[in-house]
C-alpha cells in the first residue's frame, strides 16, 4: 500500500467520521469547523482518487508497449510513442509521490478559508439577532 492510497484511507474515514457526527454539534462555531473538516478531507480524498485512477491508466498505456512484459521497453522495443508513454509514466510516479503532502496543503488552504468566511458570517448572524 503506497501513500496515496494510505492518504485515500484516511480521507474516507474521516469523512464517515465528520459526516456522521456533524449533527450532533450544535455550537456554530464548532459545526462550522466541523463542515470545514468535512470540506478538506472531501476535497482531499476526491483528488487523490482521481490521481490513483490516472496512474492507473498511464501505468496500463505505457505497459503495452513493454511486448515481452519483462517490465522494461528494452532497445528492440524502442519507438517514439513507447518513449513517450515511459516518459509519462516517470513523470507520473514524482507527481504521484509528492501528491499527499501537496493535496494536503491545498485542500488545508481551502478549508481555512471556508472555516474563516463561515465565522464571520455565523458572528454576523448573532450581531444582527442581539
Amino acid at each position: 500500500m503506497n501513500y496515496n492510497q494510505i492518504g485515500i484511507l484516511l480521507g474516507i474515514i474521516a469523512i464517515a467520521f465528520f459526516g456522521f457526527t456533524v449533527k450532533k454539534v450544535n455550537n456554530p462555531y464548532l459545526k462550522g469547523l466541523w463542515n470545514s473538516a468535512l470540506l478538506v478531507f472531501t476535497i482531499y480524498a476526491a483528488i487523490l482518487i482521481y490521481i490513483e485512477v490516472h496512474w492507473q491508466f498511464i501505468s496500463e498505456y505505457a505497459s503495452k508497449y513493454d511486448i515481452n512484459g519483462n517490465g522494461f521497453v528494452d532497445l528492440n522495443e524502442y519507438s517514439d510513442e513507447a518513449i513517450d508513454a515511459m516518459n509519462r509514466k516517470t513523470y507520473g510516479s514524482t507527481v504521484r509521490g509528492y501528491a499527499p503532502l501537496t493535496m494536503a496543503a491545498f485542500s488545508s488552504i481551502i478549508g481555512f478559508a471556508y472555516l474563516m468566511s463561515d465565522w464571520f458570517v455565523t458572528r454576523l448572524k448573532n450581531k444582527e439577532q442581539n
